[in-house]
């Protein structure tokens, strides 16, 4: 059996549980539903199938399963009987999971070896765009973009370098290139998000919200476990809230968005959680308590706050909150961590955010007018966190003229 995108040979004797793969991979590049159970079915016929259990383990780590790191000790059993190639993908991804610092170089040069793994490409992207600073943009739309010849037509790389263009603000070329994905694979999960970024980005909440509704009416059903499902009804709640329908967005927030009712992993259902309650605090000066899902949410992300991206979204809830002594946490956390560019940026977030809660607006608007292009880019993620810090500045500078 041939692994249909890289044109090699798998190590199974199990033809059916190479189709399994297939299936899984599918779904996991999708970030749709049962790709884990797919590839349960797989290793009950195959036990030492590398690549299954690899993907596995990137599915548990993904959702944040207990037992995640049995999948990562299966395959690393099963790569004693694979092929080279299936060895260096197993500990590449597994490497990607675990280790991605010391992983990124060995990734990059496999990548030019075999361009049209696609599994490692989308893995090695997502954490460029978390941790690749103030050049991820560029980093990204390279990355895709040098293996757009390999991979042609194949949906999965169509709909990640249309979102890379996107973010990188070719909204054109981001737009068909996701459209032709969503051609090929309308079911995605993943291609649906990236539209949605795309039409956030380009401010058009009636387009997002009329193509989020039409998909989640057709293809819904089918996708109430998948992997970024909470996070495309986020994007319906966001652009439901930019319209000015606020009670509904609060509730579809709570249905399918809030880290009790959320599919999302770890770090999305933060992004989500903190992104969406910071927002509407902002706009309505509404304070809401935390949940007690919130609160724990923030313990499992603790150990992270080191990297503006959750220093940005913690220290968001505790402002939503107007909870003072949360936001001193932060800051007391952060001047404990090693000094550098991140825990720089993280402070002035939180300090900003500080400087919100107690009307101190000046302040604010100095601290934020501080943050350069280069340092609102490296908080990682999309546009959207830029954009949040955005919303967070133009309320400053509005509150200072009210005053005035």
């Amino acid at each position: 059996m041939i692994e249909a995108r890289t044109g090699y040979a798998l190590s199974t004797d199990s033809a059916e549980a190479a189709e399994l793969y297939h299936t899984a991979l599918d779904r996991i590049l999708g970030s749709e539903s049962g790709a884990a159970a797919v590839l349960d079915k797989a290793l009950a016929l195959d036990a030492n199938f590398a690549l299954a259990a690899a993907a596995r383990f990137y599915v548990a780590n993904d959702t944040g399963e207990a037992d995640a790191l049995r999948f990562a000790e299966q395959a690393e059993k099963a790569m004693l009987n694979a092929s080279d190639w299936e060895r260096e993908h197993t500990d590449i991804l597994l490497g990607l999971i675990r280790d991605s610092g010391a992983t990124k170089a060995k990734a990059l040069a496999y990548i030019q070896r075999i361009p049209t793994d696609v599994l490692i490409v989308s893995q090695l992207a997502g954490i460029l765009f978390f941790f690749d600073g103030p050049t991820k943009l560029q980093s990204v739309l390279n990355l895709f973009e040098s293996v757009e010849s390999a991979l042609q037509d194949d949906w999965a790389l169509l709909a990640r370098l249309g979102f890379a263009a996107s973010e990188a603000g070719q909204f054109e070329r981001g737009r068909e290139l996701l459209q032709r994905a969503f051609q090929i694979r309308p079911q995605s999960l993943y291609t649906i998000h990236g539209l949605a970024h795309l039409l956030h980005d380009e401010g058009k909440p009636e387009e997002s919200a009329a193509l989020l509704q039409n998909w989640l009416q057709q293809y819904g059903a089918g996708a109430l476990q998948g992997q970024m499902y909470g996070h495309v009804q986020w994007h319906l709640a966001l652009s439901e809230w930019q319209l000015g329908q606020r009670e509904q967005a609060i509730e579809r927030y709570q249905h399918y968005c809030a880290p009790a009712t959320t599919t999302c992993g770890p770090i999305l259902t933060l992004a989500d959680c903190g992104g969406f309650l910071l927002r509407d605090f902002v706009k309505s000066g509404q304070v809401q308590t935390l949940g007690d899902d919130v609160l724990s949410h923030i313990e499992r992300v603790w150990g992270m706050l080191g990297h503006p991206f959750v220093a940005l979204h913690v220290a968001g809830l505790y402002a939503s909150a107007a909870d003072l002594d949360g936001l001193a946490r932060c800051e007391q956390a952060l001047l404990a961590k090693s000094q550098s560019t991140n825990q720089q940026t993280g402070l002035q977030l939180v300090a900003a955010l500080t400087a919100y809660v107690k009307g101190e607006y000046q302040q604010a608007a100095k601290v934020l007018s501080a943050l350069s292009p280069d340092a609102r880019i490296g908080i990682g993620g999309s546009n959207v966190e830029r954009v949040l810090v955005d919303i967070l500045e133009a309320s400053v500078i509005a509150h200072q003229s009210s005053t005035h």
